[in-house]
């Protein structure tokens, strides 16, 4: 039985989108932040952080439209 596992140089989405998360949170090991240096590229890193902005805004705009009904 063998398990396919994706290429190591090509990053997953929910790597991205962990990597971005942390970034906005503001703790980050350095293990992690090395391999995220290695295997991600810029481009991946501002489209993840652009799209996880967006989630952000949409999630406050929508519960200050539903505290404020």
């Amino acid at each position: 039985m063998t398990h396919t596992h994706p290429d190591p140089a090509r990053p997953t989405p929910w790597r991205i989108a962990t990597t971005v998360f942390w970034s906005f949170f503001g703790v980050r090991k350095r293990s992690g932040h090395d391999q995220d240096t290695v295997q991600l590229t810029p481009l991946q890193i501002a489209c993840g952080a652009v799209i996880g902005a967006a989630l952000f805004v949409g999630t406050l705009l929508t519960a200050v439209h539903f505290i404020t009904r």
